[in-house]
């Protein structure tokens, strides 16, 4: 799968941080929960004045599901893909930066690309040179962690 590395400015790190770690999907405020008892028939049976709120509840569900399918901005879902957000200065490069590695198919990236642009004025496609060092660095923080795994494992 194809690795990419992008730069942004540091000011919007913690912001960024946040959007890469959304899945509306998971999100109760927008997509919420059927309370187990609606599914019960025996429990809407004896409480027939329920049905108005369940019936509610269907519909906030379903407005979800078709926005969430009609909208592409938020079916780019960083919190589904491997991805690494760091700090300049934590690569040995420009501390006034943070860099966003991530691996993922090119339908993705197209569209997480021309979200990312919208959102982030300082969004950019990281240099040759930049993209190796960070995406060197993280493949070796992967290895140790393998090889730590590997010798309590082993």
């Amino acid at each position: 799968m194809p690795e990419h590395v992008y730069s942004f400015d540091k000011e919007v790190m913690e912001k960024l941080s946040k959007a890469l770690s959304y899945d509306p999907y998971l999100d109760k405020n927008l997509l919420p929960d059927m309370p187990k008892e609606f599914e019960d028939k025996k429990y809407m049976e004896e409480h027939p004045e329920m049905k108005e709120k369940k019936d509610e509840i269907e519909k906030r569900i379903q407005e979800a599901k078709r926005r969430l399918n009609e909208d592409k901005s938020l079916n780019v879902i960083f919190a589904r893909q491997e991805y690494s957000l760091r700090d300049g200065s934590s690569l040995g490069l420009d501390k006034d930066k943070c860099y966003l590695y991530i691996k993922a198919n090119d339908e993705f990236i197209a569209s997480a690309e021309e979200r990312l642009k919208n959102e982030y004025d300082s969004f950019v496609k990281a240099d040759s040179a930049t993209s190796e060092k960070v995406i060197s660095t993280i493949h070796d923080e992967e290895d140790r962690a393998n090889a730590g795994f590997g010798s309590i494992f082993g």
